[in-house]
């Protein structure tokens, strides 16, 4: 059989065969997934990261372009093991962390963004700051996701994930720079309560309340949309 034969011939039976998917609360729907019309589906806080020197780290080298992706993705690995979160490295400059909405509070997902943003941006900093300075961004938004699977293999990093929750968060994340390293759309910001708002800061020697996010205007989908984004320090340390 031919290369186009074959090809129509798979394609014709995805065509003609039925999405099906199930609503789920939790990642042990992946290994029950093949490489056809198959996928989970499931309600959850999205926080893309992105990485934003990579341009720059590889006009002095791959290896060392590669090395700094591994230095992020350990630490967002071991992020996601201690909060209970998914790790999907997305593309050669960023990462999916996906938290289930059922298992994870929208607000306690925000507190590990900014604590993930302070341990890169300070606890990675002597590792990372010899190859270049750091920068990324982290974008976070909250509705359905549809994962399937992307390989024939056993694994579970090879899972594509769709959604306009991820597009947002993708983003926001673009518009999030050094030292605004975390941003979040509306519908998040909606979700936080008075604690997650505010902020008790010194200013001048008086302890102060203060309003701990920016609000900043952004395009998407063609729309003017507001994110907010926040230069806040929190570590994972802290209560």
């Amino acid at each position: 059989m031919s290369i186009k034969a074959s090809t129509i011939e798979k394609t014709t039976a995805l065509s003609n065969g039925e999405f099906s998917y199930t609503l789920t609360n939790d990642f042990s729907g992946i290994k029950d997934l093949d490489m056809d019309c198959t996928g989970i589906v499931m309600d959850a806080t999205i926080l893309y990261v992105t990485i934003k020197n990579i341009s720059f780290l590889l006009k002095t080298g791959k290896r060392l372009t590669a090395r700094v992706y591994k230095f992020y993705y350990h630490a967002l690995m071991e992020v996601c093991k201690e909060t209970g979160g998914y790790l999907d490295c997305y593309s050669p400059d960023s990462f999916l962390m996906i938290y289930p909405k059922e298992q994870h509070d929208v607000a306690d997902v925000v507190d590990i963004a900014i604590k993930t943003a302070d341990l890169i941006s300070t606890g990675l900093k002597d590792l990372i700051e010899p190859h270049g300075h750091i920068n990324f961004g982290i974008g976070i938004d909250k509705g359905n996701i549809l994962g399937t699977k992307a390989q024939d293999s056993s694994g579970n990093d090879r899972i594509l994930w769709y959604g306009t929750s991820i597009n947002k968060a993708i983003a926001i994340s673009h518009e999030c720079n050094k030292p605004y390293f975390v941003g979040i759309s509306g519908t998040v910001y909606q979700h936080l309560d008075e604690d997650h708002r505010y902020v008790t800061r010194r200013i001048l020697g008086i302890k102060k309340r203060t309003e701990l996010w920016t609000t900043v205007s952004y395009q998407f989908e063609n729309v003017k949309k507001h994110l907010y984004q926040t230069n806040f320090h929190k570590t994972f340390e802290e209560d």
